[in-house]
């Protein structure tokens, strides 16, 4: 295996991912600093490691042990290792420009998991910032509920709506204090609920 190191990134790859390892490291690289930055993660060094697999199929049998979803491409670890297919053959549900979106995702992700605790499941912050969501905002709005998570568009468009709703900064405040979501939005949950349920009601 061969080693692109940049510093906060290290990307592990045999030779025919060659192609797309400087690229895929741009992408990570700006998924870094952004969420270090946006939160003010000044002090955050942990590299985070990259091992890239030749297929969907291998990294299903070498890293889950068996065949599972072939949208499931990615694989974030607590040891910091974040096992990646290549962009180079992503199967046949992604595209090469979803990968990069992937990865960008997942390394946000593990540096938020880093540092956070008790991350709510109906937060997402990470699809927003790196536009992996495709799905259309009539997707089921009116069935939006903080409490019951159904799946990863519901998270997204949750965070969309409270991000245009209170702005970014309480969201992040959010992450700080997940426990504080209630005082931070100065809302109950039901009211939460009705605030982003309206928003998509006039957003459509």
């Amino acid at each position: 295996m061969k080693q692109f190191d940049d510093g906060n990134i290290q990307i592990q790859y045999s030779d025919e991912n060659e192609p797309c390892v400087l690229e895929l490291m741009n992408q990570v690289l700006i998924a870094y600093e952004t969420i270090t930055s946006l939160f003010k993660l000044k002090n955050y060094d942990r590299k985070i490691i990259i091992q890239l697999y030749n297929s969907v199929e291998e990294l299903h049998k070498e890293v889950l042990g068996k065949k599972r979803e072939e949208w499931e491409v990615a694989l974030e670890c607590e040891d910091g290792t974040l096992k990646l297919v290549t962009p180079l053959n992503p199967g046949n549900v992604h595209s090469y420009s979803d990968i990069m979106k992937i990865a960008q995702k997942s390394v946000a992700d593990m540096i938020l998991a880093d540092n956070f605790d008790e991350i709510p499941n109906w937060l997402d912050i990470t699809t927003y910032l790196f536009g992996l969501n495709d799905a259309k905002t009539t997707y089921s709005y009116q069935k939006l509920n903080i409490n019951d998570i159904k799946s990863f568009s519901d998270s997204y468009f949750i965070t969309l709506s409270l991000i245009n709703i209170y702005g970014i900064n309480k969201i992040i405040k959010i992450y700080k204090k997940a426990k504080n979501y209630n005082k931070i939005l100065n809302a109950s949950d039901s009211e939460i609920n009705n605030k982003i349920i309206k928003y998509y009601a006039e957003a459509v």
